[in-house]
């Protein structure tokens, strides 16, 4: 079937955003995934995920733009999105996610903090309860064996 220049050109360009779209996705995985030294076995796991994930989301945007009508240069047009995409916004996007993340993070640990300390408030109340309740004990436990003994003393 042959297509009009306009249409191709409509292709292409959907493809070049497609590739864009993968680039996007490799850094947001990136991130989520971290760059500590994750286990071997896992990191090929998720990066066989990642790449069918990616191909899905690629297929269904090429299906929604242009009825997944592969030509030769669909494939260049997907290359070249990554290009731009890592050549020129990569760096500055994984700047601002992970500092997103970062900050996303820390109030997530303040949230849970702030939910957790009213329960951190009960249980030290309740040990400080015991702690009192066992010096009570105590106190009265020689009390009574004094008075015990004098009663002895007293008698004798």
């Amino acid at each position: 079937m042959l297509l009009n220049i306009n249409t191709q050109l409509l292709y292409f360009f959907s493809n070049v955003i497609a590739g864009f779209m993968v680039g996007v996705m490799f850094d947001i995985y990136r991130v989520i995934r971290g760059f500590k030294n994750p286990n071997r076995i896992l990191t090929a796991i998720s990066d066989i995920l990642f790449w069918i994930l990616a191909s899905l989301i690629t297929f269904i945007f090429m299906l929604v733009t242009n009825n997944v009508n592969i030509r030769y240069y669909t494939f260049i047009a997907l290359f070249i999105g990554l290009y731009f995409y890592f050549s020129l916004i990569s760096r500055m996007f994984l700047d601002i996610l992970r500092y997103f993340v970062y900050y996303f993070i820390k109030l997530i640990r303040l949230l849970i903090r702030l939910i957790l300390f009213p329960f951190k408030l009960i249980r030290i109340l309740i040990i400080y309860t015991i702690y009192l309740f066992e010096r009570f004990e105590f106190n009265l436990k020689n009390k009574l064996n004094k008075m015990q003994k004098d009663k002895q003393e007293n008698t004798i």
